[in-house]
């Protein structure tokens, strides 16, 4: 009896741990996720890959969007708008937009700090963050899957220096250097375009 007694609030403990996992089906798998500030607000983009049941080779790509005068004011009309909760714990590639500096680029990476989101998530930079996500890819699903792979394939193939994931920014946060890309252009089958690197210094970017 006094066993039972002692196993009673375990399992009454267990199970609410187990209410508060969501199942699969009520989650978005966030591959990448975007940073964009302007004049007055903030706003973030995440993609999701979906795929079809029994239809693993096809994968649909959604990027969703959120605004608002701070980052926490922009994920939570992000989530406003979707029917599913977000799980970042696969996201593969953070995007840094041109305006993001400042208290917008302390927020980001704060972000990237928390939230599930893997230590060695890539970060990139590029013009505007939502347009590298929503133009989509050629030679992947998604940019959260091609853009690590071509910066791979740049380190090994050609020498490039690499010190962009969030563990190495994180170690110099008011010091940095990130890859720098241009979107597809899928008129003339142009896929996603390292075009350099961009430097972080205090809180501020410059174009190398």
């Amino acid at each position: 009896m006094k066993k039972i007694a002692w196993l009673l609030p375990l399992c009454l403990l267990l199970a609410a741990c187990r209410a508060d996992v969501s199942e699969p089906e009520e989650l978005y798998l966030v591959s990448a996720i975007g940073f964009d500030a302007g004049n007055a607000d903030l706003r973030v983009s995440v993609e999701v890959p979906l795929t079809r049941e029994n239809e693993a080779d096809k994968m649909e790509v959604l990027v969703f969007d959120g605004t608002g005068n701070n980052l926490t004011a922009a994920m939570r009309d992000l989530r406003a708008k979707l029917g599913k909760k977000l799980f970042f714990g696969h996201c593969a590639l953070a995007i840094f937009g041109d305006g993001v500096s400042g208290d917008a680029l302390r927020a980001a990476l704060d972000f990237l700090s928390g939230n599930e989101i893997p230590l060695s998530v890539t970060v990139v930079s590029a013009p505007d963050a939502r347009e590298l996500l929503a133009r989509g890819t050629l030679s992947a699903p998604a940019a959260g899957y091609e853009i690590p792979d071509i910066l791979r394939l740049l380190a090994r193939d050609e020498g490039l220096p690499l010190r962009c994931r969030y563990y190495e920014i994180a170690a110099h946060s008011s010091d940095f250097t990130l890859p720098r890309f241009l979107p597809s252009d899928l008129n003339n089958a142009v896929p996603d375009r390292f075009v350099g690197m961009r430097s972080y210094r205090d809180g501020k970017a410059a174009v190398e």
